[in-house]
């Protein structure tokens, strides 16, 4: 945080700007022991702080306790229940305009991989209870958070493909194409492509039938 803050300061100068500012930023904050020095490193204190980052791990790491350990319909509601939750708390990516310090990469990807998990556990739940629908609702609500998410977009697809609605399916793969270009300018995954051409073949082949 030193280094950080006062990169241009001498040892002292800098050390005592720190002890300064943290006691300022502990009187701002209206209780001391919401953030917690020791051995020379800093962090906000768990026992009186609420971050949206914890909450998500804590509420995850339940839902998977629970996925992994329990087959009962009573706690497949808890585990839904959960996994929405958490996916609610989700809002974005960890410090996503803060790539220039190494620091944060390890964090935001665990979370955001974490994320996806959890995203994609649910739909598949979902799918297999037949909510077409409701999957989709989840996969759409994945996209908000995280438009780069190839997987999202393909069970969205097949999603629609289930719920008979063709031009929405046709529509997520054009979208991801046109965001992956965007933000990367390189076409969608193999994986995504041949999931389309599959999905199109599927809707040519029931029109001649139909016809």
């Amino acid at each position: 945080l030193v280094d950080l803050l006062w990169p241009d300061s001498d040892g002292d100068a800098a050390h005592s700007a720190f002890t300064t500012t943290l006691s300022r930023l502990r009187q701002l904050m209206g209780f001391e022991k919401a953030i917690r020095l020791q051995e020379k490193r800093a962090t906000l204190e768990q026992r009186h702080c609420w971050v949206d980052a914890w909450v998500f791990e804590r509420i995850y790491e339940l839902a998977e306790d629970l996925w992994k350990g329990s087959r009962l319909k009573a706690d497949s509601f808890e585990m839904i229940q959960l996994a929405e939750k958490a996916i609610r708390f989700y809002k974005g990516h960890f410090l996503p305009a803060d790539d220039e310090h190494v620091w944060t990469a390890p964090y935001r990807d665990r979370l955001r991989n974490k994320f996806h998990r959890l995203v994609i556990r649910l739909g598949d739940y979902l799918e297999e209870a037949g909510q077409w629908e409701k999957a989709a609702e989840y996969y759409e609500k994945g996209l908000e958070v995280d438009d780069l998410a190839e997987e999202f977009y393909q069970q969205l697809m097949i999603c629609y493909h289930k719920l008979g609605q063709w031009t929405e399916a046709i529509k997520a793969y054009h979208r991801c194409k046109k965001t992956v270009f965007a933000a990367l300018g390189v076409e969608p995954s193999p994986k995504t492509q041949a999931l389309f051409r599959n999905l199109t073949e599927r809707v040519r082949i029931l029109s001649k039938d139909k016809t």
